[in-house]
């Protein structure tokens, strides 16, 4: 068999932020239990390349039951693969909440797919219910023969509902004991009585850093290693202002830090009093761990005593989800802490600064609310970090699910960008400097990179953000990208090793504007070329970030967290540009209803619309499949079939590593995102749902 990888559509197993596997059958051990046979026809395990699946022919279905006492936001995933298939056969898996009464379909194959080689993947979000799960597998049709692979259900646990304490009170916070697992994160939220805080902070919170106590890694992927160092956490040193009940950090965004693996991030979180805690006041911070270097985040929270004398307990700390595909793990602990009472600089333009993002978000409420709310949960994919929706101004957002309950701050969780960042980066950033100064996007990347003076004549900005520069090593879709010696750009942390990989390592193979290519680097030549040009018209301390981009985040009152983004760890101190950026929730809602409804006029027209498939529809490269292709930094899939359109009908969408998706609906206030990490992009069960019965085509 082999697999289809599209990256895109792909649908991977899970290895999610939250979810514990329920179910897997891989059939690898050769065994078929728990599965039983039922109906006519044959039912045998076959080995095909040293894979092994479940062969069904003539009519034949295989069963099992599936505990989910306990658990909530199934999703089951299946890859199938056909051979002789009539018109009106099928292979077919599928779910039933009821008891076999009636069954929703996980994945269908029909004539149309059915090569007798290609296992194709699916999934669907499984409604919650009382009463146990059934999975049905069934070849139909008197000549089909269907195998069936990697059968997998998650599901996460129940979250706690508030009330009394039960974890982290007084006691433990002030001694330091009684941590030694994991606990619901609602300890890390106010309990039942909470009342208002007894005290008002206003100082300096030192945190030593050093191993965590308790961890567990649950997974950490070939080639990723880190060593023991990721077991420890860097010191952590921020003045915090309280604004009512808001606990609010003076220092947003990325901290920087001496650890070798971690950067802090943290967001505003709350301050109260409970019954039991006798005085002092309690605090809790949403934190996030992000690896040095990269993009990788691991979310957390923080929480704490303090009295008005100085006084602070232990800091009790709990990482329990990740925005990672290749890194996950729990840990939890206590951290020793000073506090230093007093003035904090800028403290009322802090606290206005945050009235002025809340006000600035669109009203939240539950997707639970949408109509066809199991349709973007499946688009969502196996327990994604969060995901979400804007309908006519209104952003319906899931819940934040972690291995232990709810995130308690979802309003405020850290999202990483990763390749998101070459749209709304690069691309903005492109889009902005033509506005500024028409004619940058057609000038040649030579001209303003010196490390490319050779083989790069002719490569214009404008072809770099496109992807079509016409070098290359293999034209394959993300070979080039997916190859080993992409490290070699990637983890060196200086910009010298960055742009001699960019401008060296692939040869001119195609003339530019002809093919399209995937690379990340491509998109770091363009961010240094465009540097290069800032500094030539604002003078040399001009930065691409920080004045071209970002003040167009501040207008639009974006959250503090997107004031910073990755670079070279060096006096360069180069914007990654390709990736390297942390959204909230709104921001990516706001920030995308933005381009999607012409950015205030400040980007370039003539960009914008071609990234937004609006001039014309359907333009950019073919970009790896048929039906997807790449323009000004952005995605588009051709949707035309699956909403009924006459013709085509194209998507813009942005996509990131590891299961990361934003796609908009052009002619609607309409757009969906998803921040996962199981390697699923197939947002196409949104799309529908947001189109309705009215098609944005017609």
């Amino acid at each position: 068999m082999r697999y289809w990888p599209l990256a895109l559509i792909a649908l991977g197993a899970p290895g999610s932020a939250s979810a514990d596997e329920l179910l897997r059958s891989d059939f690898q051990q050769g065994s078929a239990d728990p599965w039983r046979a039922a109906g006519g026809g044959d039912v045998r395990l076959t080995s095909f390349e040293g894979n092994v699946s479940m062969r069904l022919a003539a009519g034949a279905r295989a069963e099992v039951a599936v505990p989910v006492e306990g658990r909530r936001r199934l999703y089951a995933t299946v890859k199938i693969a056909a051979d002789a298939l009539s018109d009106d056969a099928a292979c077919v898996a599928e779910a039933s909440r009821d008891d076999g009464v009636t069954w929703t379909p996980i994945l269908s194959v029909g004539k149309a797919r059915a090569d007798a080689v290609t296992l194709w993947s699916g999934g669907q979000a499984l409604a919650d219910s009382d009463g146990e799960l059934r999975l049905r597998l069934s070849a139909r049709g008197k000549q089909a023969t269907c195998w069936f692979d990697d059968v997998i259900v998650t599901g996460v646990a129940k979250a706690e509902a508030s009330g009394p304490r039960r974890a982290l009170g007084r006691a433990a916070l002030l001694v330091g004991e009684g941590f030694d697992r994991p606990v619901d994160l609602s300890a890390f939220a106010p309990a039942f009585d909470a009342a208002k805080a007894q005290t008002n902070f206003a100082g300096r919170l030192r945190l030593a850093g050093g191993p965590m106590a308790g961890f567990r890694m649950i997974t950490e992927e070939k080639g990723y290693e880190r060593g023991d160092t990721i077991r420890s956490l860097p010191d952590l040193d921020i003045d915090l202002v309280q604004h009512g009940d808001v606990l609010i950090p003076a220092q947003r965004g990325l901290i920087p830090s001496t650890h070798p693996d971690w950067n802090w991030v943290v967001e505003p979180g709350r301050v109260w009093s409970e019954t039991g805690d006798t005085g002092l006041t309690r605090a809790a911070l949403p934190f996030a761990l992000q690896e040095r270097n990269a993009n990788c985040t691991h979310n957390g929270m923080l929480t704490f005593l303090f009295g008005a004398n100085g006084t602070v307990s232990k800091v009790a700390f709990e990482i329990a989800s990740e925005t990672c595909r290749y890194r996950k793990f729990d840990a939890w602990g206590f951290l020793a802490a000073r506090l230093a009472m007093g003035a904090v600089a800028d403290a009322d333009i802090i606290a206005r600064r945050h009235e002025e993002v809340i006000a600035a978000r669109l009203p939240v409420r539950s997707i639970e609310e949408l109509p066809n709310a199991l349709a973007f949960a499946t688009a969502a994919g196996p327990e994604p970090t969060v995901y979400g929706a804007v309908v006519d101004g209104v952003h319906y957002r899931s819940a934040c699910a972690t291995r232990y309950g709810d995130y308690p701050a979802c309003e405020v969780i850290d999202l990483p960008s990763y390749s998101t960042a070459k749209s709304v980066f690069g691309g903005v950033a492109l889009m902005r400097l033509e506005k500024l100064y028409p004619g940058s996007a057609a000038t040649e990347i030579a001209a303003h990179v010196p490390q490319c003076a050779r083989g790069w004549a002719r490569v214009t900005l404008e072809q770099a953000l496109d992807m079509t520069t016409g070098h290359y090593r293999s034209d394959a879709y993300m070979a080039d990208e997916d190859d080993a010696g992409i490290a070699a750009f990637f983890e060196p942390e200086g910009h010298a090793a960055k742009i001699i990989f960019a401008c060296t390592h692939y040869p001119r193979k195609a003339a530019p504007g002809g093919k399209w290519v995937y690379h990340t680097s491509d998109t770091y030549l363009l961010g240094t070329a465009m540097a290069a040009i800032l500094r030539e018209k604002r003078g040399a301390e001009a930065d691409l970030y920080n004045d071209l981009v970002r003040p167009l985040w501040d207008r639009l009152t974006l959250s503090p967290t997107l004031s910073t983004t990755r670079r070279s760890d060096d006096p360069a101190a180069q914007p990654f540009v390709g990736w390297g950026l942390t959204y909230q929730p709104d921001d990516i809602a706001r920030l995308s209803r933005w381009l999607m409804q012409g950015a205030d006029g400040l980007l370039d027209e003539r960009l914008l619309s071609a990234a937004m498939q609006r001039a014309p529809q359907g333009g950019g490269l073919p970009a790896g499949f048929p039906g997807f292709r790449y323009r000004a930094g952005f995605w588009t899939r051709d949707m035309g079939a699956m909403l009924g359109c006459p013709g085509s009908f194209w998507v813009p969408a942005m996509s990131g590593f590891g299961g990361i998706s934003v796609a908009m609906l052009s002619g609607r206030d309409a757009l969906f995102y998803s921040f996962g990490d199981s390697d699923h992009w197939d947002w196409s069960a949104a799309a529908v749902a947001l189109s309705g019965r009215d098609a944005p085509c017609r």
